[in-house]
């Protein structure tokens, strides 16, 4: 791994945590909204990922089919959450109905490839796929967003920028993920390996878009 490799987890790890410890701290002071409950659980997926990218990198702890397994585990784990997330986010029961199926078919389609897939190696594919799904609904959000012109600044909610960091993640995080074999393959080490750290560095920005969230829900429950 690279110093850049290095530098990303550990940061990274920080500002999650950060994010977990902020959304905890919301949803027992204040009265939020019914998406935002229980958000505290998403940050907290991410601090299980980063750990065990940690002990599995620095210390060795157990061997990759083990991490792979947790790491593809965790990333159900989220993909779950954000489905929950939409579901009650959306009040428009078409809409409902949109992410409960673009849930089903990535979940079949995902699990299908990972039992392809040798346990002990990343499942890059799989990851993509997962995003490309979280994409949609941030798509779909985004649609019904400005196919009705908003009657509040939307700036000010905290669904805006929770749905906004994770486009910017999930979106722009597709090509490094399904081109990952051929990157690696057709790329200097240097290069294959740097730009994967910088991949993951959109985690991080993704994470202070939902602390922007956070700071938006305080003001308006001080507003209110």
């Amino acid at each position: 791994m690279t110093v850049l490799h290095y530098m990303v987890i550990w940061i990274g790890t920080f500002v999650i945590l950060v994010s977990f410890v902020l959304s905890l701290l919301l949803n027992k002071k204040f009265r939020i909204r019914n998406y935002m409950k229980g958000f505290y659980i998403l940050p907290l997926i991410a601090l299980l990922l980063s750990v065990n990218t940690i002990f599995n990198i620095l210390f060795h702890a157990y061997n990759n089919k083990h991490f792979f397994l947790l790491q593809y585990s965790l990333s159900i784990l989220d993909l779950i959450f954000w489905r929950v997330f939409f579901v009650n986010l959306f009040t428009n029961i078409k809409d409902v109905n949109k992410v409960k199926l673009f849930f089903l078919i990535v979940l079949i389609l995902t699990s299908i490839l990972f039992f392809l897939n040798d346990w002990g190696n990343p499942n890059f594919q799989a990851i993509s796929i997962f995003n490309f799904c979280k994409t949609l609904f941030c798509i779909l959000y985004f649609y019904k967003l400005f196919k009705d012109i908003p009657e509040k600044n939307i700036t000010l909610e905290p669904s805006f920028w929770i749905v906004t960091g994770l486009f910017f993640y999930s979106g722009l995080s597709i090509p490094f993920y399904s081109l990952h074999n051929y990157i690696k393959s057709n790329t200097p080490l240097f290069i294959s390996t740097n730009i994967f750290a910088i991949s993951n560095m959109l985690i991080i920005i993704m994470h202070l878009f939902f602390i922007k969230a956070y700071l938006c829900t305080t003001r308006l429950h001080r507003a209110s």
